[in-house]
């Protein structure tokens, strides 16, 4: 987890080379950091160009909005048994689509930090990761200096190993998606599906609850 800053008109400082290598490849400095000196909530700081720290928060409206689930628009491919049971086990939950929750929106408030923090930018620009971490020094919400204390641009030997192992593992992965998705074309798929895969669902649910049994019985009685 970490937070993100953005830098909306603070100058930040760089060295020659990397104000080159910017250059040379029609980019800007980046903007977008991150640090893991705060809260670490995945929360949203910007600074302005006079220093002045802004915080997005969510705040309640006052309003209830029905709960959407991030698997709403999930196509469901388990085997029917597998369906069976967790609906039968599930039954006492009430579904999420009838779950109304607090309506939030984003806010964005003065923030009132007094920190010394790091904050981390790594993107790729020309093909190259472009390393650039910064001392920010802040007192009621107002950062009063920035300093690079690092910097490092990918040697042309290493971006071009990763961008090959990177090739490499794009490759084998669309092999086994097609390899996957030639087995489930088969006439015989959902065959194999409807019973093979509850065997082993079931199978497996059986051997855990055996071992936690097992484990169970062999505690000895200590008197606690």
């Amino acid at each position: 987890m970490f937070d993100t800053i953005i830098v909306e008109g603070l100058k930040l400082k760089a060295p020659k080379e990397v104000t080159s290598f910017l250059k040379a490849n029609n980019a800007e400095l980046p903007t977008e950091f991150q640090t893991k000196d705060l809260d670490n909530v995945l929360a949203t700081y910007r600074i302005k160009e006079n220093g002045q720290i802004y915080e997005d928060v969510r705040r309640p409206t006052g309003k209830k909005i029905l709960y959407e689930s991030f698997f709403k628009n999930w196509e469901d491919k388990r085997p029917l048994l597998e369906k069976l049971y967790w609906k039968f086990k599930n039954k006492t939950l009430t579904p999420l689509t009838d779950r109304y929750v607090e309506e939030t929106k984003t806010v964005t408030t003065k923030s009132k930090l007094n920190k010394t923090l790091n904050i981390l930018s790594c993107d790729e620009i020309g093909g190259k990761y472009l390393t650039l971490e910064y001392e920010l020094k802040s007192i009621n919400g107002k950062v009063l200096s920035n300093k690079l204390i690092r910097w490092e641009i990918e040697p042309e030997e290493e971006a071009n190993d990763r961008h090959k192992r990177d090739e490499e593992f794009k490759f084998n992965v669309d092999a086994n998606f097609a390899i996957q998705k030639a087995f489930r074309s088969k006439w015989y798929y959902p065959i194999i599906r409807e019973t093979y895969n509850p065997f082993i669902f079931f199978s497996r649910l059986l051997i855990q609850k055996t071992c936690n049994k097992i484990i169970n019985l062999s505690y000895r009685w200590t008197g606690v």
